[in-house]
């Protein structure tokens, strides 16, 4: 019950911070992605590659590439950039639980995310022993997970998922249970939550992989992206 109470004050209060988002590009002075944009970005892909997006510059957020442009990834909330007032609107949907179709494990169109979901930063991750022969084990495995729950507390190896627990869930399908483990960061929040958390941005560090893709935005903060031709905007 304990847990129960817990999971829905974070689910309100992560999809208020969410949905309300960032600064505005007039802000930030970073061009958003729109769908338009996704095709140069998906042409360097393959299916296992992970993409990392974000707002501001920064990197947030994860998504596993499946092919054929489409992403699977864990949502939290549908919409970003709304405002206090319809971020609040949108975590009180959350705890009536009102149909979203875009919230929890979703596959769809990475140029679909973008025109709904703002984002100004990209850039995309492949895992050098990832092979052709084991990409397969790796997708079916990912795309099983379509229709779980979003994990609110964070809480890995149960049945809800945050972002970044894809990226552990795919590559050990392709390469064996327990052959990568991604860094934490202790995150507390008092009395909600006490846990040991996988951030998005340490995909860029894990070994044996290269970054594949990068925007402008992801190439003037992230030093491990430095070494890719930048796509536009």
């Amino acid at each position: 019950m304990i847990d129960g109470l817990r999971r829905e004050v974070m689910r309100f209060l992560l999809r208020a911070a969410w949905s309300r988002g960032g600064a505005a590009d007039t802000i930030d002075g970073l061009p958003r992605l729109h769908g338009k944009d996704a095709g140069p970005f998906v042409e360097r892909l393959r299916p296992a590659d992970v993409v990392l997006m974000g707002n501001n510059g920064r990197l947030t957020h994860v998504a596993v590439y499946v092919g054929d442009g489409a992403i699977v990834h864990a949502m939290a909330t549908e919409k970003t950039m709304r405002g206090w007032m319809m971020a609040l609107w949108d975590a009180l949907r959350g705890l009536f639980r009102l149909h979203e179709p875009h919230v929890g494990v979703v596959e769809e169109p990475l140029a679909a995310f973008l025109e709904r979901f703002e984002r100004d930063t990209i850039a995309a991750v492949r895992h050098r022993r990832v092979t052709a022969e084991n990409t397969a084990r790796a997708l079916a495995h990912v795309r099983s997970l379509v229709g779980r729950p979003y994990d609110y507390l964070f809480a890995r190896r149960d049945d809800a998922f945050y972002c970044t627990e894809l990226v552990e869930e795919v590559w050990n399908a392709a390469l064996g249970a327990g052959a990568v483990a991604l860094p934490t960061r202790r995150v507390r929040v008092p009395l909600l939550l006490d846990r040991d958390v996988i951030e998005p941005e340490v995909v860029l560090g894990v070994p044996d992989t290269d970054v594949v893709a990068a925007n402008r935005a992801a190439l003037v903060r992230y030093a491990a992206a430095a070494g890719t031709a930048p796509i536009t905007p």
